[in-house]
């Protein structure tokens, strides 16, 4: 499952970034996309994996089961 969040300037602008010494021009009605969220299941990473040539050997999530980390190998 994977969800996009996107900004659409309403008006042409200028957009200053100090932190990056950086200036942005957005035309009325350009997009910028700001946000990929992915999630994935347990099988569903375990069959990436295999089709990538690996084998899922441990899994862990927090208490919660709303987080996930992978130990892979060849």
């Amino acid at each position: 499952q994977r969800i996009e969040m996107w900004l659409r300037a309403k008006r042409h602008q200028w957009v200053r970034l100090g932190a990056l010494d950086l200036v942005v021009e957005f035309a009325a009605g350009e997009a910028m996309l700001t946000e990929v969220s992915c999630k994935f299941r347990a099988d569903g990473v375990a069959a990436e994996l295999a089709d990538a040539g690996l084998r899922r050997i441990r899994w862990w999530t927090d208490d919660a089961g709303d987080f996930g980390l992978s130990l892979a190998i060849k």
